[in-house]
């Protein structure tokens, strides 16, 4: 039952909920579209102490995620090593980016020693947020690398790049890695310290980055390519491979299948409209002299040959 001063007039009474320690009451609360009142909650489950640590746990597999948010965030103030394996699982299994990062926050909180291996995994997430996360947990746990592999996806979470430097070829494979890193500008850097190692490995690399989605990475790879060992003869083909954006070929020819024209307008081709307003009058007079379905059954056969053309339109301006 949720205690009377979960609903106010203003504003949810929290420090009655914290005094009657209703978990349910400030658990529902972590959902709460106020964040200061999320945050409130939060900071009033983890005063409760272990009292909480069940209920907090339970409400880790929540669908929202503000909720799970408060939860990781209660836990880590408690302490409870009870909440160790399911951060872990958060940690590794949830797809929300801020989730991974806090439980990995939260785990170094705990202190256990048995939270090290899966933040050293976290090290490896394609989301530098989680990335830091870990790294920050790693040194709360006094981690120290045991190699120079380690060290060097330690410093790239931390994103101290001076550091990483240093490591020089035993860094190579971790920045190859981390190139797949959504965020352009960590790609940018990881891009111009490649071109500083030069060995083998920073060159296949290189040519890789020549097809990255972003133009800014794509021309440091092409500014690094020489010091990268690139061969300049290889850098055309290298930028040609990269993926191309445009109108969508079979929406091209959907558009031209039934409405002969707009196909083309698609395209960019200012006469697309012509060709439609052409072929609309043209099918309203059939239809007035053939009936309503017969001109349909004439102009699909011929709309579908525009489609397949407009089809092959579309991939050649894709591919100039």
């Amino acid at each position: 039952m949720v205690h009377p001063g979960f609903f106010s007039s203003q504003s949810p009474d929290i420090e009655a909920l914290k005094a009657a320690k209703d978990t349910k009451g400030l658990i529902r609360l972590l959902g709460h579209r106020n964040f200061d009142i999320q945050w409130r909650s939060a900071d009033a489950l983890g005063s409760l102490g272990t009292l909480a640590t069940l209920p907090l746990i339970a409400a880790l597999n929540h669908r929202k995620t503000a909720v799970r948010l408060g939860a990781i965030e209660a836990l880590g103030t408690i302490r409870d090593q009870r909440s160790l394996k399911p951060l872990i699982f958060l940690l590794d299994h949830d797809k929300n980016t801020e989730v991974r990062w806090v439980a990995a926050i939260a785990l170094g909180c705990l202190g256990n020693p048995d939270a090290i291996n899966p933040l050293i995994r976290a090290l490896k997430d394609p989301d530098r947020y989680v990335r830091y996360g870990a790294a920050q947990a790693l040194k709360t746990l006094s981690w120290v690398p045991g190699n120079e592999t380690d060290r060097a996806y330690y410093c790239i979470a931390l994103q101290d790049w001076t550091e990483t430097a240093r490591i020089g070829a035993a860094a190579t494979g971790p920045l190859i890695e981390t190139l797949r890193d959504r965020d352009a500008t960590t790609r940018v850097q990881i891009v111009e310290l490649l071109s500083g190692i030069g060995d083998a490995g920073a060159q296949r690399a290189c040519e890789m980055v020549l097809k990255d989605p972003d133009s800014t990475v794509r021309w440091k790879a092409t500014l690094a390519a020489k010091k990268c060992g690139v061969p300049i003869a290889h850098l055309p083909w290298g930028l040609s491979k990269r993926p191309r954006a445009g109108q969508n070929p079979w929406a091209a020819a959907v558009l031209n299948f039934l409405f002969l024209g707009e196909g083309y307008h698609y395209l960019g081709y200012w006469w697309g409209s012509l060709v439609f307003m052409s072929y609309a009058s043209m099918l309203v007079l059939s239809q007035l002299e053939l009936g309503p379905f017969v001109p349909y059954l004439i102009a699909y056969p011929v709309t579908a040959l525009f489609a397949a053309q407009t089809f092959s339109l579309a991939k050649q301006k894709q591919d100039m």
